[in-house]
């Protein structure tokens, strides 16, 4: 939003790559695509911390019908980011000029800004988020 049309910056490559994995542990081994994968929830593989090889428990089909629950839940995730920043653009945007200024912004500072910006007070709570740290934090 901030950046431009392409909305991707090097620097989040990251954490790209950890919605990815989150999103594929939520299907294969939570159960999160029962509805689209069958009646009941599976698992479709064990936790990675097995080792480096891992014993394949899903066929091909199964492996494209993972991937594309992936695409679905990762998606969903996108749009319901993009719409809270939006929905929250000037908060987004005090926020980030105070990192770039003081580096950190702790919960009490954070919930004055959501009061004179007019965040949504239901997004966030001191458990969620006691503070935020750095600038690529917002990004």
């Amino acid at each position: 939003m901030i950046l431009g049309n392409d909305g991707v910056t090097t620097g989040a490559s990251n954490d790209l790559q950890q919605v990815r994995n989150i999103a594929r542990r939520m299907v294969t081994q939570w159960g999160f695509a029962e509805q689209n994968m069958g009646n009941a929830p599976v698992a479709w593989e064990e936790p990675e911390s097995r080792g480096l090889m891992s014993a394949k428990t899903a066929s091909m089909e199964t492996e494209m019908e993972i991937d594309e629950q992936v695409k679905i839940i990762v998606n969903e995730a996108w749009r319901n980011c993009i719409k809270i920043l939006s929905d929250n653009r000037a908060l987004l945007d005090a926020i980030s000029e105070r990192l770039i200024q003081e580096e950190t912004v702790d919960y009490m500072q954070l919930q004055e800004m959501r009061t004179q910006y007019g965040g949504n007070p239901n997004q966030l709570s001191a458990e969620e988020l006691p503070s935020i740290t750095g600038v690529g934090a917002i990004a």
